[in-house]
Protein backbone atom coordinates (compact mmCIF):
# COMPACT_ATOMS: atom_id res chain seq x y z
CA UNK A 1 0.00 0.00 0.00
CA UNK A 2 1.04 3.73 -0.80
CA UNK A 3 2.64 5.11 2.15
CA UNK A 4 3.52 9.03 1.97
CA UNK A 5 4.49 11.03 5.12
CA UNK A 6 2.05 11.56 8.14
CA UNK A 7 1.67 15.08 7.03
CA UNK A 8 0.95 14.79 3.83
CA UNK A 9 -2.26 12.25 4.90
CA UNK A 10 -3.05 14.83 7.87
CA UNK A 11 -3.17 17.77 5.35
CA UNK A 12 -5.38 15.61 2.61
CA UNK A 13 -7.62 14.39 5.28
CA UNK A 14 -8.74 18.26 6.97
CA UNK A 15 -9.33 18.83 2.68
CA UNK A 16 -11.40 16.00 3.30
CA UNK A 17 -13.29 17.12 6.19
CA UNK A 18 -13.08 20.91 4.77
CA UNK A 19 -15.10 19.51 1.75
CA UNK A 20 -17.38 17.52 3.65
CA UNK A 21 -18.98 20.63 5.48
CA UNK A 22 -17.23 20.64 8.31
CA UNK A 23 -17.04 23.71 9.37
CA UNK A 24 -13.30 25.30 9.85
CA UNK A 25 -13.69 25.57 13.88
CA UNK A 26 -13.71 21.75 13.29
CA UNK A 27 -10.63 21.55 10.95
CA UNK A 28 -8.68 23.45 12.95
CA UNK A 29 -9.11 21.29 16.14
CA UNK A 30 -8.51 17.82 14.51
CA UNK A 31 -5.37 19.88 13.09
CA UNK A 32 -4.20 20.86 16.46
CA UNK A 33 -5.26 17.61 18.14
CA UNK A 34 -3.78 15.48 15.05
CA UNK A 35 -0.41 17.53 15.57
CA UNK A 36 -0.28 16.70 18.85
CA UNK A 37 0.07 12.97 18.09
CA UNK A 38 2.88 13.76 15.14
CA UNK A 39 5.14 15.13 17.67
CA UNK A 40 5.08 12.02 19.62
CA UNK A 41 4.91 9.47 16.43
CA UNK A 42 6.80 10.68 13.91
CA UNK A 43 6.85 7.10 11.99
CA UNK A 44 4.67 6.05 8.81
CA UNK A 45 1.13 5.48 9.03
CA UNK A 46 1.60 2.14 8.79
CA UNK A 47 3.45 1.40 11.35
CA UNK A 48 0.89 2.95 13.74
CA UNK A 49 -0.32 0.01 15.79
CA UNK A 50 -2.64 -0.05 18.53
CA UNK A 51 0.52 -0.17 21.33
CA UNK A 52 1.66 2.82 19.65
CA UNK A 53 -2.01 4.33 20.28
CA UNK A 54 -2.07 2.88 23.72
CA UNK A 55 1.23 4.56 24.40
CA UNK A 56 0.34 7.92 23.34
CA UNK A 57 -3.04 7.70 24.72
CA UNK A 58 -1.55 6.61 27.91
CA UNK A 59 0.36 10.06 28.02
CA UNK A 60 -3.03 11.35 28.05
CA UNK A 61 -3.79 10.42 31.41
CA UNK A 62 -3.30 13.68 33.52
CA UNK A 63 -5.22 15.88 30.71
CA UNK A 64 -9.19 15.96 31.23
CA UNK A 65 -11.45 13.41 30.00
CA UNK A 66 -13.00 15.67 27.42
CA UNK A 67 -9.79 16.49 26.23
CA UNK A 68 -8.47 12.45 26.07
CA UNK A 69 -11.94 11.61 24.25
CA UNK A 70 -11.24 14.17 21.70
CA UNK A 71 -7.76 13.52 20.82
CA UNK A 72 -9.15 9.56 20.60
CA UNK A 73 -11.37 10.74 18.43
CA UNK A 74 -9.30 13.11 15.95
CA UNK A 75 -7.32 9.87 15.84
CA UNK A 76 -10.04 7.41 14.94
CA UNK A 77 -11.64 9.61 12.24
CA UNK A 78 -8.03 9.64 10.98
CA UNK A 79 -7.21 6.12 10.71
CA UNK A 80 -10.49 5.23 9.67
CA UNK A 81 -10.46 7.49 6.68
CA UNK A 82 -7.01 5.96 5.99
CA UNK A 83 -8.82 2.39 5.80
CA UNK A 84 -11.58 3.73 4.32
CA UNK A 85 -9.33 5.24 1.41
CA UNK A 86 -6.74 1.68 1.47
CA UNK A 87 -4.14 3.72 2.95
CA UNK A 88 -3.44 1.18 5.43
CA UNK A 89 -4.52 -2.60 5.71
CA UNK A 90 -6.49 -2.47 9.21
CA UNK A 91 -7.57 0.05 11.87
CA UNK A 92 -5.51 -0.35 15.19
CA UNK A 93 -7.96 2.09 17.10
CA UNK A 94 -10.69 -0.67 16.42
CA UNK A 95 -8.71 -2.64 19.13
CA UNK A 96 -8.86 -0.03 21.59
CA UNK A 97 -11.34 0.58 24.40
CA UNK A 98 -12.45 4.29 23.77
CA UNK A 99 -12.71 6.95 26.66
CA UNK A 100 -16.63 7.56 27.13
CA UNK A 101 -18.26 10.57 28.74
CA UNK A 102 -21.03 10.76 30.96
CA UNK A 103 -23.65 12.80 29.08
CA UNK A 104 -23.68 16.15 30.61
CA UNK A 105 -26.34 19.21 30.71
CA UNK A 106 -25.28 22.51 29.14
CA UNK A 107 -24.61 24.66 31.94
CA UNK A 108 -27.28 26.50 32.22
CA UNK A 109 -26.46 30.76 32.34
CA UNK A 110 -29.17 33.28 33.48
CA UNK A 111 -30.32 34.99 30.62
CA UNK A 112 -30.02 38.19 33.02
CA UNK A 113 -26.15 37.52 32.86
CA UNK A 114 -26.31 37.29 28.79
CA UNK A 115 -28.62 40.51 28.53
CA UNK A 116 -25.65 42.35 30.79
CA UNK A 117 -22.94 41.68 28.08
CA UNK A 118 -25.10 42.94 25.23
CA UNK A 119 -25.63 46.12 27.28
CA UNK A 120 -21.87 46.36 27.17
CA UNK A 121 -21.41 46.47 23.45
CA UNK A 122 -21.14 50.19 22.62
CA UNK A 123 -24.35 51.12 20.06
CA UNK A 124 -21.27 52.37 17.88
CA UNK A 125 -20.17 48.98 17.20
CA UNK A 126 -23.38 47.92 15.58
CA UNK A 127 -21.86 44.67 13.68
CA UNK A 128 -20.75 43.43 17.51
CA UNK A 129 -24.69 44.34 18.32
CA UNK A 130 -25.93 42.54 15.62
CA UNK A 131 -23.75 39.52 15.62
CA UNK A 132 -24.55 38.62 19.74
CA UNK A 133 -28.19 39.92 19.27
CA UNK A 134 -28.73 37.27 16.46
CA UNK A 135 -26.76 34.39 18.14
CA UNK A 136 -28.64 34.71 21.40
CA UNK A 137 -32.34 35.33 19.68
CA UNK A 138 -31.82 32.64 17.07
CA UNK A 139 -29.77 29.82 18.86
CA UNK A 140 -27.27 29.52 16.10
CA UNK A 141 -23.66 27.86 15.61
CA UNK A 142 -21.29 30.72 15.36
CA UNK A 143 -19.67 29.26 12.46
CA UNK A 144 -23.08 29.56 10.62
CA UNK A 145 -23.90 33.17 11.42
CA UNK A 146 -20.02 33.94 9.67
CA UNK A 147 -21.04 32.42 6.62
CA UNK A 148 -24.03 34.29 6.29
CA UNK A 149 -24.56 36.27 2.70
CA UNK A 150 -26.35 39.08 2.26
CA UNK A 151 -28.63 37.04 -0.48
CA UNK A 152 -29.22 34.84 2.35
CA UNK A 153 -31.74 37.04 3.97
CA UNK A 154 -34.83 37.24 3.54
CA UNK A 155 -36.71 40.59 4.74
CA UNK A 156 -39.87 40.37 3.41
CA UNK A 157 -41.77 42.70 6.41
CA UNK A 158 -43.16 40.55 9.23
CA UNK A 159 -41.82 37.27 7.97
CA UNK A 160 -37.86 37.66 7.67
CA UNK A 161 -35.64 34.56 7.48
CA UNK A 162 -31.88 33.33 6.92
CA UNK A 163 -31.07 30.73 5.14
CA UNK A 164 -27.84 29.03 6.68
CA UNK A 165 -25.34 26.51 5.78
CA UNK A 166 -25.23 24.22 9.03
CA UNK A 167 -23.16 21.47 11.03
CA UNK A 168 -22.89 18.48 8.39
CA UNK A 169 -23.48 21.00 5.33
CA UNK A 170 -27.33 20.83 6.02
CA UNK A 171 -28.88 23.77 5.11
CA UNK A 172 -32.09 25.20 6.71
CA UNK A 173 -33.93 28.61 7.50
CA UNK A 174 -34.24 30.09 10.69
CA UNK A 175 -36.88 32.63 11.65
CA UNK A 176 -36.10 36.07 12.67
CA UNK A 177 -38.41 36.73 14.91
CA UNK A 178 -36.99 38.86 17.54
CA UNK A 179 -38.14 42.70 16.54
CA UNK A 180 -35.31 44.24 18.16
CA UNK A 181 -33.21 41.86 15.87
CA UNK A 182 -34.73 42.99 12.88
CA UNK A 183 -34.97 46.63 13.43
CA UNK A 184 -30.87 46.72 14.15
CA UNK A 185 -30.58 44.34 11.24
CA UNK A 186 -32.51 46.22 8.44
CA UNK A 187 -29.98 49.92 10.28
CA UNK A 188 -27.18 47.91 9.74
CA UNK A 189 -27.22 46.85 6.20
CA UNK A 190 -28.62 50.62 5.87
CA UNK A 191 -25.86 51.94 7.08
CA UNK A 192 -23.24 49.85 5.03
CA UNK A 193 -24.91 49.47 2.13
CA UNK A 194 -24.08 46.58 1.88
CA UNK A 195 -26.02 44.52 -1.48
CA UNK A 196 -23.92 41.13 -1.80
CA UNK A 197 -20.89 39.48 0.07
CA UNK A 198 -20.82 38.38 3.83
CA UNK A 199 -22.98 39.60 6.48
CA UNK A 200 -20.58 40.04 9.18
CA UNK A 201 -17.01 41.72 7.85
CA UNK A 202 -13.70 42.09 9.25
CA UNK A 203 -12.43 45.37 10.38
CA UNK A 204 -11.34 47.51 7.50
CA UNK A 205 -14.07 49.79 7.25
CA UNK A 206 -16.00 47.17 7.19
CA UNK A 207 -15.14 46.44 3.83
CA UNK A 208 -12.55 43.68 4.43
CA UNK A 209 -12.88 39.60 4.37
CA UNK A 210 -15.68 37.65 6.26
CA UNK A 211 -15.14 37.81 10.51
CA UNK A 212 -12.85 34.99 11.39
CA UNK A 213 -14.08 32.92 14.07
CA UNK A 214 -10.79 33.48 16.83
CA UNK A 215 -11.62 37.46 16.46
CA UNK A 216 -15.69 36.76 17.77
CA UNK A 217 -13.72 34.61 20.16
CA UNK A 218 -11.81 37.71 21.28
CA UNK A 219 -14.44 40.52 21.32
CA UNK A 220 -17.15 37.92 23.35
CA UNK A 221 -14.33 37.74 25.74
CA UNK A 222 -13.90 41.61 25.90
CA UNK A 223 -17.18 42.52 26.72
CA UNK A 224 -18.37 39.18 29.13
CA UNK A 225 -15.30 40.73 31.04
CA UNK A 226 -16.60 44.14 31.14
CA UNK A 227 -20.16 42.73 32.34
CA UNK A 228 -18.07 40.45 34.63
CA UNK A 229 -19.88 37.52 33.57
CA UNK A 230 -18.68 33.91 32.75
CA UNK A 231 -20.45 32.86 29.99
CA UNK A 232 -18.97 31.44 27.11
CA UNK A 233 -20.48 32.18 23.32
CA UNK A 234 -21.36 29.07 22.76
CA UNK A 235 -24.34 29.02 26.07
CA UNK A 236 -25.93 31.60 23.73
CA UNK A 237 -27.03 28.87 21.80
CA UNK A 238 -27.89 27.14 25.41
CA UNK A 239 -29.91 29.86 26.68
CA UNK A 240 -31.92 30.58 23.53
CA UNK A 241 -32.76 26.36 23.31
CA UNK A 242 -33.38 26.65 27.08
CA UNK A 243 -35.85 29.46 26.45
CA UNK A 244 -38.14 27.70 23.83
CA UNK A 245 -38.10 24.40 26.09
CA UNK A 246 -39.50 26.46 28.92
CA UNK A 247 -42.07 28.26 26.61
CA UNK A 248 -43.16 24.64 26.02
CA UNK A 249 -42.41 25.13 22.50
CA UNK A 250 -41.48 20.91 21.12
CA UNK A 251 -38.76 19.34 20.84
CA UNK A 252 -38.70 18.69 16.99
CA UNK A 253 -39.06 22.71 16.58
CA UNK A 254 -36.52 23.11 18.45
CA UNK A 255 -34.56 20.33 16.72
CA UNK A 256 -35.32 22.11 12.89
CA UNK A 257 -34.49 25.25 14.10
CA UNK A 258 -31.43 24.41 15.89
CA UNK A 259 -29.88 22.48 13.67
CA UNK A 260 -29.24 18.81 15.20
CA UNK A 261 -29.64 16.25 13.56
CA UNK A 262 -31.79 14.51 16.05
CA UNK A 263 -34.07 14.91 18.88
CA UNK A 264 -32.20 13.24 21.38
CA UNK A 265 -29.56 16.11 21.83
CA UNK A 266 -32.57 18.36 22.29
CA UNK A 267 -33.66 16.57 25.08
CA UNK A 268 -30.54 17.80 27.21
CA UNK A 269 -31.99 20.98 27.35
CA UNK A 270 -35.72 19.64 28.36
CA UNK A 271 -33.83 17.74 30.98
CA UNK A 272 -32.97 21.62 32.70
CA UNK A 273 -36.65 22.39 32.77
CA UNK A 274 -36.96 19.80 35.83
CA UNK A 275 -37.16 23.16 38.11
CA UNK A 276 -40.15 24.71 36.25
CA UNK A 277 -41.81 21.42 36.12
CA UNK A 278 -41.67 21.33 40.16
CA UNK A 279 -43.06 24.55 40.03
CA UNK A 280 -46.32 23.39 37.79
CA UNK A 281 -46.74 20.62 39.88
CA UNK A 282 -46.61 22.65 42.88
CA UNK A 283 -49.01 24.87 41.97
CA UNK A 284 -51.03 22.08 40.51
CA UNK A 285 -51.00 20.45 44.15
CA UNK A 286 -51.99 23.37 45.87
CA UNK A 287 -54.95 23.82 43.80
CA UNK A 288 -56.30 20.35 43.87
CA UNK A 289 -56.00 20.91 48.25
CA UNK A 290 -57.56 24.11 48.64
CA UNK A 291 -60.08 23.85 45.56
CA UNK A 292 -59.23 27.02 44.09
CA UNK A 293 -58.01 27.58 40.67
CA UNK A 294 -55.91 30.61 40.87
CA UNK A 295 -54.34 29.61 43.80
Amino acid sequence: MANPPMATLVADFLTDLARAGKSPHTVRAYRGDLGDFGRFFTGPINQITAGVLRAYLGGLADKAPATRARREAALASLLAWAYRTEIIAADPMTRLDRTHLPASLPRPVPTEHIEAVLRTIPKTRDRDRLLFLLLYTTGMRVGEALTIEIDDLDLRRDDEHVTILGKGGRRRTVLLDDSTLVALLRRYLKARGYRHGSLFRAEKNYVGGPLRYASVQQLWAKYRAKAQVTATIHQLRHVHATELVNAGVSLETIRRRLGHANAQTVLRYADQRDATADAEIRTWRRRRTTGHPNS
